[in-house]
């Protein structure tokens, strides 16, 4: 967005305020109403440092994901009947710094959570695809590195379908 503001000017950054009053956005008085929505949200904790300030990756796990909860409610309110949504994302443990037999049961953010989001707030799951990440970013000293500390790698994203 931040390299092509003239050739796609209706692509518009927006920074979401966790407690901000959602009702007075201007899509919400939209007529137009999307066929598709693709949801890509930042990871939670994992690249906090790498996002800007203002990101729902540096909030505690708890404020996170009602955000999101807050979030796919008002996506629903904005969607058609058949709007598609189509949801990005893999599940987050603290994999790059502890073994996988360390890890502790609700730390984590899972897959199955972002679902139990979706039931909750009325989106019917139609199809899960898992997406294969590029190999590339397991170098050998990423591998070895990971071998020596007994730790399990993410090599997928899951895209969820939703409507």
């Amino acid at each position: 967005m931040d390299d092509r503001p003239d050739t796609r000017p209706e692509i518009e950054p927006y920074h979401w305020n966790p407690d901000g009053i959602w009702e007075d956005l201007p899509v919400m008085k939209s007529k137009d109403k999307p066929d598709l929505i693709i949801c890509d949200p930042p990871y939670f904790d994992k690249k906090a440092d790498e996002y800007a300030k203002e990101s729902i990756s540096g909030l505690s796990r708890q404020t996170y994901l009602k955000f999101l909860e807050n979030f796919f409610i008002f996506l629903k309110k904005i969607s058609k009947k058949n709007t598609r949504l189509a949801f990005i994302n893999s599940d987050w443990r603290d994999f790059q710094h502890c073994p996988a037999d360390k890890e502790e049961p609700g730390q984590g953010i899972l897959v199955v959570d972002y679902y139990d989001i979706f039931k909750k707030t009325g989106w019917a799951l139609t199809h899960v695809i898992q997406a294969p990440l590029s190999s590339e970013r397991f170098n050998a000293g990423v591998v070895s590195a990971m071998q020596k500390k007994k730790i399990l790698g993410v090599v997928s994203r899951y895209v969820m379908i939703l409507r």
